[in-house]
Order: C-alpha cells, then structure tokens, then sequence
C-alpha cells in the first residue's frame, strides 16, 4: 500500500518517538509513506481564527503537493492536522468567491480529488484489524487501556467523516486486538487543551486533570493516542497539574503505533518510549517487555 504522508511539524520535532513507532509499525505491514515533499504548516495553530481564507489555502497547498505526486490519498497521524486537511477539503466547492481565492493564491485548480485520512483511519478501514492481530506476536495481555480521542479526530462529524463523535470505538477495537483490555471512561472524547497550552495555561491544566483523573479512576494503566499535541500536553504537564491539584496521576500516555510496535515485537527503546516523561516500563516489565 502507497499513500502520501504529512507528517505535521510535531512529528519531526517534539513527537519523534511517534515517528519512529509509525515508520516501524508501517513497514511491518507493508504500508510505504511518501512524505510530501515542500509542505507547509497545516495552519492548525491560530491561523484559522485570524484568516479562514489562509487556512483553507494552507491546506489546499499541502493537498495539491499530494495531487501532483499522483496520489489520491494523503495520510496524517496528529489530529490537529487531520481536522485542518478535512477542513480544507471540505470548503472546496462550498463558495466560489473562496474557491477563486485559493486557486488564485495556487495558481492551479484546486485538488478536489485527494482524501484525507487519520493514520488510525488507515489502520482500521485500509488495512483492517484481522491484518493487524495478524502480526502480534507479544499480545498485550495485563494492560488496561484508556483509549484517548481528544476533540478533534471525530468531530466535526460532517467534516471528519471518522468514527462516532461522542462515542468512539476505532480505537478501543485496534487496541483490543492487540491483546489489551480497553476500559470504559467518560473523557474519552474530551478537549484536554492543549490548543490552549500557551495562553490559558489554568484552563489547559484544570482539562487536563479531568481527563487523567478519569481515565485513572476507570483503572486504566495508560492513556492512549493517536495525536502529538494530547500526548505533549498530558505527558508533560502532570507535574504542574500535581502542583496545582495535589493528585498525583503518574499516568502514562502513549501513543497507539508504540502499543502496536511492542505487539508485533519491537522494544521499547526502538518505538521511543523511553523519551517519555511519565515512565512506562515498570508496568512493561511485569509483562515481561523489556
């Protein structure tokens, strides 16, 4: 299987871990990701609060590279990207005083034809999760997982197309055929707010803590993610949350392809789990994962 991939600025930067696991688990499952070659910002920062224009062009930019490479699928594994090549995809057609923009701002037509796809969307509809349990050779049996979707992977629903916006199960199905146990929580499908992260750090903090604290009193292990910018956000803020809340999570969040890895049997060190900051390995190594 072939598809364009668009890595998003996290993967090559603070979530290279998620990169590592995507570029093992991938090939495992002869999956070849041709990264875009020139893309830009997907513009999942401010940019469509200030000027919805750009942001449609941001990602018509992107989708067009996908175009011209002969492709008809792009694939991305952060959520915030997802929601901003749909989102773009999704205007195309819709007005045509905006369709003229772009394609001015382009100088070309717009790429109509290119589908977007979560890279938990590909493992699911394309690649399928008999294929997956499959390649297990480590089931994941003794871990209790809470599935994390965060607020942008399913919705807005129109737009994703992916899974039940309040009720998913993409991804306690992947999980749950890797041998794992998936436990039942209510912030599944909650914000955590790392869209906020710099400038309401209280409001990020206090979401944050409500989403741990219930995946903790579900009695989840870990939390689990198919997005860089939740995995950076309630990995790395669970000392200041200690500090501001005085609970003490000590809650991994890992990210859904290093589960994967560790399955088919790669280690942790090679999928990057050791970068991250709330430790995992103790519980992996009851399992006998080292």
């Amino acid at each position: 299987m072939r598809v364009a991939y668009y890595p998003g600025c996290s993967v090559h930067g603070v979530a290279r871990d998620y990169g590592e696991s995507i570029g093992l688990v991938c090939k495992r499952l002869s999956i070849s990701l041709d990264e875009i070659e020139d893309w830009n910002c997907c513009g999942a920062s401010a940019a469509h609060s200030i000027d919805h224009a750009l942001a449609i062009g941001l990602g018509a930019r992107n989708l067009a590279l996908v175009e011209r490479m002969g492709l008809g699928c792009v694939v991305t594994p952060c959520s915030g990207c997802f929601s901003r090549l749909t989102a773009a995809a999704y205007e195309f057609g819709r007005s045509d005083a905006l369709d003229n923009e772009i394609e001015g701002r382009l100088a070309a037509p717009l790429p109509r034809d290119v589908e977007v796809l979560h890279l938990l969307q590909l493992m699911i509809d394309s690649v399928g999760l008999d294929r997956i349990a499959a390649e297990v050779v480590r089931p994941l049996q003794g871990l209790r997982l809470g599935a994390y979707y965060g607020c942008l992977l399913t919705r807005p629903t129109q737009v994703t197309r992916f899974d039940d916006p309040e009720q998913p199960t993409s991804l306690d199905r992947l999980l749950r055929a890797l041998g794992a146990e998936t436990v039942d929580w209510s912030h599944k499908a909650e914000c955590c707010g790392a869209g906020f992260a710099a400038s309401e750090t209280d409001i990020v903090l206090e979401l944050g803590s409500q989403v741990l604290e219930s995946a903790r009193d579900a009695g989840a292990d870990a939390i689990v993610v198919a997005c860089p910018l939740c995995q950076t956000n309630l990995d790395t803020r669970q000392q200041a949350m200690k500090n501001r809340s005085g609970k003490d999570f000590d809650l991994p969040v890992v990210y859904f392809t290093q589960l994967m890895g560790l399955a088919f049997g790669f280690s942790p060190k090679a999928l990057g789990m050791r970068r991250l900051l709330v430790d995992s390995r103790s519980k992996l190594r009851a399992m006998g994962i080292r």
